[in-house]
């Protein structure tokens, strides 16, 4: 069974990049551009795995994740941010808090990028094991 991805971010070239690299390795990939569509979208669809950016306009991802590990119908579908910037120590911070599972730099390389996202899988489906 294919996993679903939610990709939520502002930049559609990075959408399109990054989806397009996704769905070559396997995976179905839904669209957001900003956080309350993808909290819709998540609500209503209920991915595997939830890749947000970071910094968009309005709501930013850590905020938008914290609405998302608040609501029953989303609270347990794991959390990734997708940054350009390096994170500060007020920022992993916020990661623990909001219970967001790691994050992906977005320069990183193609295939260290799908590499990374089978990794998180691999953790996830191990967690699901063991509880």
């Amino acid at each position: 069974m294919k996993k679903h991805i939610l990709l939520i971010d502002d930049d559609e070239v990075v959408r399109r990049l990054f989806g397009s690299l996704l769905g070559a390795a396997g995976y179905e990939v839904i669209y957001a551009k900003e956080a309350n569509e993808g909290r819709e979208l998540a609500r209503r669809f209920q991915p595997d795995l939830i890749l947000i950016d970071k910094d968009m306009p309005g709501i930013d991802g850590i905020k938008a994740s914290g609405t998302l590990k608040n609501e029953p119908e989303t609270a347990n579908i794991p959390i990734v941010l997708f940054t350009n910037s390096d994170l500060s120590i007020e920022a992993e911070k916020w990661m623990k808090e909001f219970s967001i599972m790691d994050y992906i730099q977005k320069g990183i390389g193609n295939e260290e990028f799908i590499e990374r996202v089978k990794n998180i899988f691999k953790t996830i489906d191990k967690n699901k094991k063991t509880t």
